[in-house]
This record gives C-alpha cells, structure tokens and sequence, in this order.
C-alpha cells in the first residue's frame, strides 16, 4: 500500500460483511504475544466477494474457515492487507493464529509495554497492529476476549465489558486466565486491554433505577492515595448524565487505568477507559486548581463518551466530530454546571481564540467534516474538538434548550448500537424537536454549512442611530476569512445581544435577545428609550453565541462602558481583552495611546473595587492579558519577540499602575487561600496573578515571598509563585527552580511541569538548557508527556526558539527527526509549531523555512509527511 494516498469522504462505500460476533485468545508469552481471533462473518450480499482485513507488523501463522485451515492460494497477506479470495456465502467463522511483538512497539499504538506493563490503544487505527480486521469504526460487533498470562508478571488481566470468569490453568498453576465479556456491539477501536502489575482502588455508585456499578481504578504501587478526586468525578459524572440527559450507565463494572506512556489524554474504550497518568492522578498537593478542575472535566469526558461515542459511533473517521464535538460539548456544559457557566465560558473561548482560530489561519486549516485525509491521527485537532463544540452549543441556542433535549434523546433513540453521521445527528435533532424540519426556525443547510467549510467567520458590524425616531439599526455582513475558499458561503450564524442605555442604568433597552444572520447581509432594527440624547451601547455575540471574529463599529468609550458595566461575563471580559489588545497594538506600532492607558487603568481600579470580595476568580480572568496567539494575529507580519517584550512591558506599566491596590488585595487573600478544592480557587488564582504583577514591578519582596511559597501545601499556590518569578532574570527564579525540583524529583507527573518551566524561562545559557533537559536523568524519552513538555515549552521560550540565527528552529527540527522515528503521532502534531513561518518578519521566516526543509528531507513517517507538505503548500 502506497503512502500519502489521500482516503476520501466521496469514496466512502460500506463493508460489503457483518461481523456480529468477535472472540479474541490472548497468549502472553516473554517476548511475543499469541493472538487466536475467531469472527463470525456474513456476507452481505449473496454473492461470494473477497474478504479485506488489515494488519500491521503481525506474524501470519494460519488461516482458517468453519474449521478448515486454508492453503496459501486461497488468500494473500501483503502490503499490510489479509485478502481471502472467496468466502462462503452463508455466515461462516473465519479462524486467524498470529503473533504480536508488543514490548519493542514504540507507536504507542496497538498493544505496547508501558513502564512493565502490556497497554492497549487503538483509536484510530491501531486495532490492526493487534489483529487481522476491516478496523473501521463502522463494523461492529459483539467481543469476548480470554486472556492467558504468568500470573507473577502480570497478575492484573482487564478487557472490555464484565467480567466473566477468572481462575488458574489447570495445566499449568504458575499461568491464569480471565475471560471478559461486552454485549454491546462496538467498534475495534474501542477495543482495550491491560496486563501488568497494578493495584485496585475500589469504589461503587448506585443508578437514579437502583442499579450498583463497581467502579475500579487500576494504578502503580503508590499511586492510590491520588485516586480519590478521579473516582470523586467520576460519580459527578454519572450522576449529572442521568439528571440532565436521563441517560444511565449500562455495564456492571466501570474500570479505569493510568498509563505512563499515552499519546492521547484518554481513551473512552467501552467500560475500560485508559488514561495519562497525569490526567487521573492527582490532589491538591501535587496538581493545580486548573489542573483538578481538567481532570474531573476529562474523567466526565471519558464517561459520556458511553452514549455519544461508543453505544452510538461513527460511520467513517470524517464524522470524527460527531462524538468529539458532541461530547466536548457535554463536558464543557458539566464542567460549567459544578462550577461557573460564565467563567467557563471565558475559558473555552479564550482556549478556541488562542489555539483553534490560529489552526483556521494556518496552513493545516481544515473542516470540522474535512473531505479527505492521510493519516487521519492529524485531525484530532482543535477544530475537530472545540469548533465541533461549538456548532452544539449554537444548535442550543437556535432550538432552545427544552427542544434541544428533545432532540438529542431522539438521536439516541434513533441511532443507538450503530455507526451514524453529522447529517444524521441534526437531522434527528431536528425532527426530535420539531417532528418536522419543514417547522424548523433556520436553514437547516445553511447550518450543515459549518460543517464542511474550512476557517473562522468574519462578521462586520456597522451601527446607524436615528435619534429622531429612536431606533438603531445594526449592519450584519458575513464573510468567511480563509484561503480554503473565495467562495461566499451563506452560514446560519445566531448573534445573541443585549442593548443599553447610557441614561438610565436602571434596565437595559434589550437583554438577550437572539438575531439569527443567515444571509450574506442583513439588518437589525432595535427601538431606543424615546428622549435619550446618547447613543446606546450595543453589547453583541455575548456568551460568544457564535465561533467567529467580529469587527465593529463600536468606540471605545462603548467598550469601556461595557467592561465596567455589562452583566455578561463573557461580554465584559471580552471588552477589556479588546482594550488590551488595542493597547498593545498601538505599543507595537510605536503609537502608544496614553489617554486610553490612563482610561483601561482607571477601568482596572473600578473592577478592583467591585470584584475584590464577591468574585475573585473573574477579577483575576479580568486582569490577565490575552494570550499570545491572539497578539500575534493582529498583525499580518509578526515580530514575535517584539510582541513578547511588549506584553511583558504591558504588564510592568499596569503593576506600577495599581501597585498599592494589588498590594492591599494581596494581603486580603491569604486568608482564604488554605481551603480545599474547589473552595479558595478563585483566591488563589487572584493571587498568582497579583504575584505575576508585581514580581515583574520590581517588588522585591513578593520575589522572595515567592521562592518560600514554592514549598507551600498547594500545587496551585507552588506553581503561581514559580510562573510569578519565570520572567525575571534573578537569583529568586533559579533557587525557585531547584527548590521545586528537590521537592518533585521522584514524581515524574508532577516533574513534567517542572520540565516545561525549565524549557520555557528565559535563559541566557541558550539551546544548551533544552539540551541537558532531553538528557536528564529524570526525562523519559518513551514518554510524549515528557517530550511535550520540553519541546513544547521550548517553543513557548519565545526569544529562544524564535532567536534570529535561526538556531532555534534547527534545534527543533533535529528532535522532531529523532521523536519521529518513535512516536509519529507526537511528532506529527508538535511539527505544527511550525505552521505560521510565512507570517513572520524576515529573519524568522527564513530561518523557519530552512528548518522545516531540513524535516522535509527526513525519511520521516507518513503522520509527519502529511502536515509539513501541508505547510509547505504556503509556498
């Protein structure tokens, strides 16, 4: 099989067999694993066909149907296929034996060893790597797999499902074997198993119908204490599906493994969910607030992968978002339900704003629904998650929630136990709230619209007041800002937007109402309070009701009235991210504005006094500046080190600024920053921006305070302290730095955050700190936590990776190389720091360009081949 052949969505044909029922004999041996597969088969036409399985590095020992071992002519195994050349036409069992090397797999996909013990991954294709099968996600079957290993080193045996039977070989007493069973068809990708030597951490949760679920963590000797957040969520979970969705969890058991070495967060496999260590492991004194606050949003994930995902999948890998987005969607509405739907919000959006609006702008752009791929491990990507989230949450919003629910419990109905497609979730989404799309209030094509077109919206927004009548009418043009496409593309696009007065704060003119654009322009007419001689101040996209960018007519005095005074989180703190933005754009372009500085700190000061007691977490979301992907994107040629020493100059002007007032905050806080998770995390993370503040102000006492706070009982206070001094080039950063080592060095998911500070700080010792990083005796290469930290936080170390020579770039370039020949996926998706070259100054463009040739070159994996062909096409 040829690589870098693009597979096509217009090419989809179905499985021309049913494989209702799959049995699968695991032998694990010493060096080798023995697979004995038995599908039963059925032809769906009655005609006899070739069969077509795939595998990859398995060892072919036999073949056989009903019983009959097939002669060699009778099928063909080459260029990773399995091809019976004519079956039986009634339903048939077809017997493969074969043999796996799991413990020299460094994929990461498939079976592999992680840390002495044997794991599983298989979304996308790594079901092939394990066993001969069409590994698609739309054949599914039934599984009972048996699992036969030496009990001494590997006592712990799982699989999907429940449990059926486990006991000792009768022949062999040093030998066990578990059989487990799934009665719900699934898909092989969300096939798992684990043997090595794990400790159980048990716990259980009675259903709203009265039905116990055991529920089972599997960890490393030593790792128990750290359960007990995951096992806490996970009934969170549980119990907010059954509340919200009325959806109940079917098997009898629920179990979840922590892995090491794990390219993905998680995996959602039936029953049997496998996890990064870092992403199940944790407690206040080893993880952050933001950190606790991810894990029980991933567990909560994982969980509701059960109905959307794995008992409805997909038809094909291009409706990938159709459970991702889906189940985004749910866990972001859970995560903002436990806690706050405005601050929530705020942090998915600025998460979207910062990582999937440059991933539209960039040359690895694509569709949520992408029309072709090559290796289809690239497209788990911010599009396919976050962007697919929000087409959810705008369907809620244009059907309203009651309909929405209604609709979602038809799809489920509907599609339950098959493999379905985006078409066929609005469609029954649709139908389920309406009966019929003919009575649906929008244009249910033009939505499907987001589904297939690549990049963000642009919405201009222009306003007219008729003082005289007293109305103000609202412009709305949509355009699609990508390079995928000059065609004008009609989206429906839901504006939610409140107007108010600037004469009489008592009530607003219009508090969220809903405006759905779905032409190219269209016009909104909203009547005024008669007698007003101000304009109103219009207040649009609030909650950020659509995934666009919008550009407006609005002044500044508007958006400083609407920072200091709109009762929509999202709304406010986008209006003081619009002035910082404005602030630091005019700083770049040598313009600097300082009555509008004067103005945003005297704003600032107002917030202090409002915020400073009732909500001390959205004070803190109000004084962080935004990120630095949207700073680059105001720019069409970026200067990145200038933007960076920019912001940090922004930063020193508001800490001089509002010195005494985040002083005084700060002494405020210490009181209430000793409480347990979730209570005291909006103190502590006010904190941590004060500290950020003012270590950078010169106050040098915060500086010290800040290295003895690196010992302090919370994650989240140790770790503020350490990113409050890592713009600093003084003693206090380096004997933070080792104080926090010292204290971690035998915790290496904790050490991984250390990994990437240490990458990321400025350093005048240059690439030669990145260097002893990756041969520290504590990195671990086999590990992508490990190299994503290092690699990742370097190219977060901005005067570093971007240095003019170049050298950074090639530094780069040479650890991609080597990471390739290991873990293509890894490699694949950090190769994409490099995406924006053609968007930068000179010097950097052309020391970027030269790097990404130099990966080009390689004799790189065709995961990787795929996205630098992709941003060589900028060419």
């Amino acid at each position: 099989m040829k690589e870098n052949i693009p597979t096509k969505l217009s090419e989809y044909i179905p499985y021309p067999f049913l494989i209702p029922k799959v049995n699968i004999d695991f032998n694990i041996g010493e060096d080798k694993v023995f697979v004995q597969t038995s599908m039963f088969i059925k032809s769906k036409s009655e005609e006899s066909s070739k069969l077509i399985l795939k595998g990859y590095e398995i060892e072919l020992i036999s073949v056989s149907i009903d019983g009959k071992e097939l002669g060699s002519e009778k099928y063909n195994y080459s260029e990773n296929f399995l091809v019976i050349n004519k079956t039986p036409i009634s339903e048939f069992v077809l017997n493969i034996k074969s043999t796996i090397d799991p413990f020299n797999n460094t994929s990461l996909e498939g079976l592999y060893l992680s840390s002495g013990m044997l794991a599983t991954q298989c979304e996308a294709e790594g079901f092939r790597r394990i066993c001969f099968h069409p590994d698609r996600p739309d054949v599914l079957s039934k599984y009972t797999v048996r699992i036969e290993s030496d009990s001494n080193l590997y006592p712990i045996l799982l699989s999907n499902g429940n449990k059926k039977y486990a006991g000792r070989l009768k022949t062999n007493f040093d030998r066990h074997e578990v059989i487990w069973e799934d009665p719900f068809p699934k898909p092989s990708y969300l096939f798992a198993l684990v043997a090595g030597k794990l400790n159980e951490v048990c716990d259980s949760y009675i259903t709203n119908s009265g039905k116990s679920i055991d529920i089972k963590l599997y960890v490393e000797e030593g790792d128990e204490i750290y359960t007990q957040h995951a096992i806490k969520s996970l009934k969170k979970a549980m119990r907010w599906d059954e509340e919200k969705y009325k959806l109940e969890y079917d098997l009898d058991e629920y179990k979840i493994v922590a892995v090491r070495h794990f390219n993905m967060g998680a995996m959602e496999n039936k029953g049997l969910n496998i996890f990064n260590s870092k992403l199940v492991l944790a407690d206040s004194m080893t993880s952050t607030d933001n950190e606790l606050e991810r894990i029980e949003n991933i567990i909560a994930h994982e969980y509701f992968h059960n109905w959307t995902g794995n008992r409805i999948t997909c038809r094909d890998w291009f409706q990938l978002s159709l459970k991702e987005g889906l189940t985004v969607f749910r866990d972001q509405s859970f995560t903002a339900d436990l806690h706050s739907t405005g601050l929530k919000r705020i942090e998915d959006v600025s998460f979207i704003r910062n990582f999937q609006f440059a991933e539209d702008k960039g040359p690895t752009s694509h569709a949520v629904k992408p029309k072709e791929y090559i290796a289809i491990d690239n497209f788990y990507t911010t599009t396919i998650y976050e962007k697919g989230a929000e087409l959810i949450r705008m369907l809620e919003l244009l059907l309203g929630k009651k309909k929405f629910y209604k609709g979602i419990s038809h799809y489920i109905n509907t599609f339950d136990g098959s493999a379905a497609t985006t078409e066929d979730f609005i469609n029954s989404l649709i139908i389920g709230a309406y009966s019929d799309e003919k009575n649906c209030p929008f244009d249910v094509k033009k939505f499907i619209n987001w589904y297939y077109t690549a990049g963000t919206p642009k919405v201009y927004v222009n306003q007219s007041w008729d003082s005289k009548n007293s109305i103000l009418n609202v412009s709305f043009e949509q355009k699609i800002d990508s390079d995928k496409t000059n065609d004008n593309i009609e989206m429906v696009i839901p504006i939610l937007y409140s107007c108010y007065s600037r004469e009489r704060e008592s009530r607003p003119i219009a508090e969220d109402n809903l405006f759905v654009l779905d032409k190219n322009k269209k016009i909104l007419q909203i009547n005024t309070f008669p007698g007003d001689k101000e304009p109103p101040v219009l207040s649009i996209f609030r909650n950020f009701s659509a995934p666009v960018v919008w550009k407006s007519d609005l002044s500044i005095d508007d958006y400083l009235y609407l920072f200091l005074n709109d009762n929509d989180y999202f709304s406010r703190w986008d209006s003081g991210q619009f002035l910082m933005r404005e602030i630091i754009k005019t700083r770049l372009c040598y313009e600097v504005n300082f009555s509008l500085e004067d103005r945003f700190i005297y704003a600032i000061k107002q917030s202090i006094k409002s915020f400073e007691i009732n909500d001390p977490f959205f004070l803190a979301t109000l004084l962080t500046i935004p990120g630095f992907a949207e700073l680059e994107s105001l720019f069409e040629i970026v200067d990145p080190i200038n933007i960076y020493r920019e912001s940090i100059n922004f930063q020193v002007l508001i800490g001089n600024q509002i010195l005494q007032e985040l002083r005084k905050l700060a002494k405020d806080l210490s009181v209430n920053i000793h409480h347990e998770w979730p209570m005291g995390k909006g103190e502590r993370k006010l904190l941590g921006t004060i500290w950020s503040y003012l270590t950078l102000a010169g106050d040098r006492n915060v500086q010290k305070d800040c290295v003895e706070s690196i010992s302090h009982s919370s994650m989240t206070i140790s770790r503020a302290a350490l990113a409050a001094l890592k713009p600093l080039d003084c003693p206090e950063t380096e004997e933070a730095s080792n104080l926090f080592f010292n204290l971690w060095k035998d915790n290496p998911v904790v050490l991984d955050s250390w990994f990437a500070y240490e990458a990321s700080r400025p350093n005048k010792k240059g690439i030669d700190v990145i260097e002893k990083l990756l041969s520290h005796s504590k990195f671990d290469w086999k590990a992508p936590n490990s190299i994503r930290a290092v690699l990742g936080g370097f190219s977060k170390n901005i005067e570093l990776f971007h240095s003019l020579d170049g050298q950074g770039y090639l530094f780069m370039a040479d650890k991609l190389i080597e990471v390739d020949k290991m873990n293509p996926i890894t490699a694949s998706r950090m190769v994409k720091t490099f995406s924006k070259w053609k968007t930068y100054v000179d010097k950097n463009k052309e020391g970027m360009y030269t790097s990404i040739l130099k990966i080009n070159k390689a004799n790189i994996s065709s995961n990787t081949r795929e996205v630098v062909e992709l941003i060589l096409k900028q060419i």
